[in-house]
């Protein structure tokens, strides 16, 4: 017999509760994060164009896919911008959750964008390994050593905002794959300028690409994972804790946990307790809540509550 179900949504800051704190959290880092992404945008759009004109001039593959990659980098980072811009949207009744899978999508299409420029850059490398073609070093080693004095600048920006949210994480590894990128095409170049092995450039390029698909998997397995309601937490863990937590808990079964955004947990169960009294309804329920929230930050669930053993009742002349 179903004895209560009560839906709750308590906001989260942190590590701590407050009434009003996921709200509070999410306009706070949204305003930081938004200043750090378009900063990095600026700084990143303007050197991509340097390394694509110059990767083309000097004839450097290596350095023109560092520079499609900046543009991908570029590219996460504007969509990652507008995500965030969206996500500040208000909740409404057709999208009761508001727009915060925005930052999921965004980062799914940043993942993807960066798997599909591999194609190209591998493309270019088979036929420079069948047919080495000279480079200019000079150009090459300057653009390069400036790509990563900007990857840099980029990560310690986005360094200080949310680097855990998964927004924001997408940035990052676009970042650190053209830092490592880049510091390839350095050590690259100066042995190209000394040996004159210009099949090494082709090289360095597939470097990349193998680089640039790991860090873009992760990233799409992430994404993909939390689109498909994936859960975020161990719910045998979950449902250990209650259970060691709570003696007038008897069982837990249908435990669903998932993830609208980074670390806004969703959690829905069918508690059977051991004993019923309306007056205590409420406050099994409100203690089940501030427990979840307190251990494991799941600030919205929706708990039904069963007593194990049925008690008759009657409504309107008819027993239960």
């Amino acid at each position: 017999m179903v004895a209560h179900l009560e839906h709750h949504h308590m906001p989260l800051v942190r590590q701590h509760v407050s009434l009003h704190g996921h709200a509070h959290h999410h306009t706070h880092d949204a305003k930081t994060d938004q200043k750090a992404l378009k900063l990095s945008l600026g700084i990143t759009f303007s050197v991509m164009i340097a390394e694509i004109a110059c990767g083309l001039y000097a004839n450097s593959l290596a350095l023109v896919s560092d520079g499609i990659h900046m543009f991908t980098h570029a590219f996460a980072l504007a969509l990652s911008l507008f995500a965030m811009i969206i996500a500040t949207k208000k909740a409404t009744k057709e999208k009761s959750f508001g727009y915060f899978r925005a930052e999921i999508l965004a980062a799914l299409i940043n993942g993807l964008s960066i798997a599909f420029s591999v194609v190209w850059i591998v493309y270019e490398a088979i036929e420079r390994l069948a047919t080495p073609q000279r480079i200019l070093s000079e150009v090459t080693l300057g653009v390069a050593v400036l790509g990563l004095l900007v990857n840099i600048v980029t990560g310690w920006i986005l360094y200080k905002a949310d680097h855990d949210n998964l927004n924001i994480k997408s940035a990052f590894l676009h970042m650190l794959t053209d830092a490592l990128s880049s510091v390839a095409i350095i050590l690259g170049t100066i042995v190209i300028y000394y040996t004159q092995w210009y099949s090494l450039d082709a090289l360095i390029a597939l470097l990349v690409s193998l680089a640039i698909v790991r860090w873009s998997w992760s990233l799409i397995k992430d994404a993909s994972h939390t689109l498909l309601e994936g859960s975020p937490l161990d719910t045998a863990l979950i449902e250990k804790a209650l259970l060691e937590h709570f003696t007038f808990i008897a069982g837990i079964e249908d435990i669903h946990c998932w993830e609208i955004s980074h670390r806004y947990y969703c959690f829905t169960a069918h508690i059977r307790i051991k004993s019923w009294t309306k007056a205590s309804s409420n406050d099994m329920i409100h203690a089940i809540n501030l427990f979840l929230v307190k251990s494991f930050e799941i600030a919205h669930s929706t708990i039904q509550l069963e007593v194990e053993t049925p008690v008759s009742f009657r409504i309107n002349d008819k027993c239960y």
